[in-house]
């Protein structure tokens, strides 16, 4: 038998207990995101700022569906000030709220426009 299939039976404390030996490396072979659906809200916002302050993008995605709203913006102002280049913005896309997409949207539009001016100042020689 494997750990995973007894983890519905378990007790949230211990749960989390073995979370965060994952997280500080005392206990090998267990995958921390497959923790995470029986992980309570408390427990998921610190993971988030501790894989954060790691820059662990790949986990920070699993860690997504499970989060609350307050550690989806936590990411998204992490990935928007780009402390996390390796995060693609499109997966907070399902999380957020309106008024994030709105921003996501708006400074996509002014990077664009930044880039389009930045064509415009080129000069182009061209030699017959």
């Amino acid at each position: 038998m494997k750990y995973i299939t007894m983890l519905p039976f378990m007790e949230t404390k211990d749960i989390k207990e073995l979370a965060y030996q994952v997280m500080n490396n005392e206990v090998k072979g267990v995958k921390l995101h497959v923790l995470y659906p029986f992980l309570d809200n408390e427990t998921l916002d610190e993971i988030v700022v501790k894989l954060l302050e790691l820059k662990k993008a790949k986990e920070l995605k699993m860690t997504i569906p499970f989060i609350s709203k307050k550690s989806v913006e936590l990411i998204f102002e992490a990935v928007k000030n780009d402390e996390l280049p390796d995060f693609k913005q499109e997966y907070l896309l399902p999380f957020l709220g309106h008024e994030k997409i709105k921003e996501m949207f708006n400074d996509l539009v002014k990077k664009a426009s930044e880039e389009d001016e930045d064509d415009e100042d080129r000069v182009v020689i061209i030699k017959k």
